[in-house]
């Protein structure tokens, strides 16, 4: 029988890989990135992508209802410099929600004090209706509301 140095003193075994079961293993030592894992908040997963420098992506994050992980627009999703990821599937109503912002901050070690890219509802236009409008004398206003 061949000792373990001799094996890799072998010609052409230039590495070798060692399979350990997940469930002998802490779940600080797993690997998530690109799994659904549970958010720890009821009812939401996240999943963390690695970044790909060849593609230009950042490491980023989606956030979506356990029921929706399969609908792409049904999620949010920011990259790590808080950017918005996928800017055509973005879900806004699902990023406006604080619990949605905190389990992307979380997953991607941002403070809290990180702004996230539209995290919040877009700015509404309000329009002052003047009820005597048919006057030639009367200039209706616009308004815009912005959030604090």
């Amino acid at each position: 029988m061949r000792s373990f140095s001799e094996f890799l003193d072998e010609e052409g075994v230039d590495y070798f890989i060692i399979e350990v079961p997940d469930d002998i293993l802490p779940s600080e030592l797993l690997i998530n990135e690109g799994r659904w894992v549970d958010s720890g908040k009821k009812g939401y997963m996240h999943r963390v992508d690695a970044e790909d420098p060849s593609i230009k992506q950042q490491r980023h994050v989606h956030v979506a209802k356990s029921k929706h992980i399969n609908s792409k627009t049904m999620q949010a999703s920011w990259n790590q410099d808080g950017t918005k990821h996928d800017k055509k599937s973005f879900n806004s109503n699902v990023g406006s929600l604080n619990v949605v912002q905190s389990i992307a901050r979380d997953a991607l070690g941002l403070s809290s004090s990180v702004r996230l890219e539209e995290a919040s509802k877009s700015a509404q236009l309000l329009c002052k209706i003047n009820e005597s409008a048919n006057q030639s004398n009367v200039t209706p206003v616009l308004y815009r509301a912005t959030w604090a």
